[in-house]
């Protein structure tokens, strides 16, 4: 399994993503484990807050390049109908969930820390989009995450230069919520999360979901328009780069 769970005497559920020797990429079947784990611990009254971390030093180095080739538009909607899934539930979770970041958190795992309500890196960590490296817009709800925190502006740089961001410069741009001492991100993460879990559960509830009222139209977006990318010749090439480690020559087709 991709994922591991352990939840400890004080009812923090920790999420890991687990396949270091791959920085922990996010393929369809982490997706759907990570949906349906945290399906279990929003309805279990034992756990009382959720951090998602990554094994091996790294958050996540974004999706599984080996996981995206070429298929017929309906089953790549219905894949990317997991994604709405799994980012509505995180942005909106009835507990407190905090991502907690240590080394890169690049593409799918940038959008996916975004997707969590809190964030707390190290200070060695390093968030990018990445997303058009491979002719890709971004997904898992980045659209909307990322300019919530940093503006459309900022945003819309980051994700079209691939600029990389180092965690100080995050904290300053809001795309971090904590800083935390290298390999303290975790520690931090479960004293953050056990505080927020003290707080009036209703209340908290009606305020995220306030907070992530812009999300459904951007995942929307992403299930219309990704899959004609992830099918695009550009895509192709961008891919084939990316394997092949060489700078990747697209056409616009």
């Amino acid at each position: 399994m991709s994922i591991d769970t352990q939840k400890g005497d004080d009812g923090v559920l920790v999420i890991t993503l687990n396949e270091p020797d791959r920085r922990n990429p996010v393929g369809h079947a982490t997706r759907q484990n990570l949906l349906a784990v945290l399906a279990e611990a929003g309805a279990d009254d034992s756990v009382r807050a959720v951090v998602l971390t990554g094994a091996g030093g790294h958050f996540s180095a974004g999706g599984d390049i080996r996981d995206q080739g070429e298929r017929s538009l309906a089953a790549h909607r219905a894949r990317f109908a997991v994604i709405s899934d799994l980012v509505s539930r995180m942005a909106r979770f009835p507990k407190p969930l905090v991502a907690a970041v240590e080394g890169w958190a690049a593409g799918g795992g940038f959008s996916l820390a975004m997707a969590c309500p809190t964030v707390v890196a190290s200070r060695d960590a390093r968030f990018v989009a990445s997303f058009t490296k491979i002719a890709l817009m971004p997904d898992l709800g980045l659209l909307s995450t990322l300019p919530a925190r940093v503006g459309p502006a900022r945003a819309r740089r980051l994700i079209l230069t691939n600029r990389v961001v180092g965690a100080p410069e995050a904290h300053e741009l809001g795309i971090v919520d904590e800083l935390a001492d290298v390999g303290g991100a975790l520690d931090t993460a479960v004293a953050l999360v056990l505080e927020e879990a003290e707080g009036p559960a209703m209340a908290r509830q009606f305020i995220v979901d306030w907070f992530a009222r812009d999300l459904s139209p951007a995942l929307e977006y992403e299930q219309a328009v990704q899959p004609m990318l992830i099918n695009s010749a550009d895509a192709a090439e961008g891919r084939a780069a990316f394997a092949e480690k060489r700078p990747p020559q697209f056409r616009g087709c």
